[in-house]
């Protein structure tokens, strides 16, 4: 059998890890051992090395030098950075992606608005956030900016963990829900202003869940 490249390796590492991360069996502030990794992933500790390297890069983890490594605590004012990075890029972005945004395009958003109604009915916070996600990036993705895109993907990562809390808070999948069809519906009317605003009033009302306030430092 064909060898397998220590960096198909690493990067098997980083996707396990990061999962365990983002869906809670890694909890935040939680330490585990490199050792132990590579039990669970039976992945050899090089590969486990790396993938923790660019995880500790992302700030999802801190290595700690013969010790392990800790999953990092999301604090307030990490999550409030991330949502209002969140809200700068999207909102340029949904500018400038307005005019190339066509009827299937918004099929395809409303095909999303389902599976979301569905998740939501269901009391599926995890994939109802998943899909949050996919909903933001595709209209994120119609402006063509690869920078944006590099920046943003780690974003969604991270303001995923902090989505899940908020989404348990309860009404607030549906409030959320509410304010996508509202993204629709600006589409629909061709509005670009109030697309544009509905964006970035749905993205900050994400922390404003979280924290019962919004207020600029």
């Amino acid at each position: 059998m064909p060898k397998i490249k220590k960096e198909n390796l690493s990067e098997k590492a980083y996707i396990a890890i990061k999962e365990m991360i983002m869906d809670g069996r890694l909890k935040q502030g939680e330490g585990i051992s490199i050792n132990a990794m590579t039990e669970i992933l039976d992945i050899s500790r090089t590969p486990i090395t790396n993938a923790c390297q660019k995880l500790e890069y992302e700030r999802f983890l801190t290595i700690l030098p013969k010790q392990g490594v800790i999953v990092n605590s999301l604090t307030i004012d990490d999550i409030r950075e991330i949502y209002e990075l969140r809200a700068a890029i999207e909102s340029y972005s949904a500018k400038r992606a307005f005019e190339h945004i066509f009827e299937e395009d918004i099929e395809h958003l409303r095909k999303s608005i389902r599976k979301q109604t569905e998740y939501a009915q269901n009391g599926n916070v995890y994939e109802f956030m998943r899909e949050d996600i996919h909903f933001h990036k595709f209209i994120l993705e119609k402006y063509n900016n690869t920078q944006f895109l590099t920046i943003i993907n780690t974003l969604y990562d991270r303001s995923f963990m902090a989505s899940l809390k908020s989404g348990e808070k309860k009404g607030r999948l549906l409030n959320n829900l509410e304010e996508h069809l509202k993204i629709i519906e600006a589409l629909e009317e061709k509005n670009r202003d109030k697309f544009v605003e509905t964006i970035e009033i749905n993205i900050l009302n994400g922390f404003i869940n979280l924290t019962g306030d919004y207020q600029l430092k």
